[in-house]
């Protein structure tokens, strides 16, 4: 029984954990701009905007993750600081460091592995493979690509 609730956890979780895709696409959208404009100066394609929409919908001010994650790009604030920023509620100190940080892992990884790395840290990624939570956020990157 256990397993049976395990696995269909496992496969409706990432179909429904992000449904509200119109929600998060309009809270997003007067951000969109900014964002993009950094990812590009970085060299990074606008696919990573969907990366920011799914991890806060941008829902950032007083938001933190289970495991302490903040702000727009639901950064580790280790993580934060290493890519310059103490303030990952501000959207440009935020969004710089998420490049800074994308960047730094699309230089070890590519493709749907970059995003995996996003979720999982890249060396958490490169020893463990990928999790169902960063499965899933590849998936719902995806879906509001698609929807979009």
């Amino acid at each position: 029984m256990r397993f049976l609730l395990v696995l269909i956890f496992a496969i409706i979780l990432p179909s429904t954990a992000f449904c509200d895709v119109d929600g998060r696409l309009a809270r997003c959208a007067p951000y969109r701009a900014a964002v993009v404009k950094i990812l590009k100066e970085k060299g990074l394609p606008d696919r990573f905007y969907y990366l920011m929409v799914a991890e806060s919908g941008c829902r950032s001010l007083g938001v933190t993750s289970k495991k302490g994650a903040v702000g727009f790009w639901q950064m580790m604030p280790a993580t934060g600081r290493a890519h310059g920023c103490d303030n990952l509620e501000n959207l440009e100190c935020s969004t710089r460091a998420a490049a800074s940080y994308l960047k730094d892992l699309s230089q070890r990884f590519s493709g749907d592995d970059i995003i995996a790395a996003w979720n999982m840290g890249g060396h958490n990624f490169k020893k463990n493979g990928m999790t169902a939570e960063a499965r899933g956020l590849i998936q719902t990157v995806k879906r509001l690509e698609r929807y979009d």
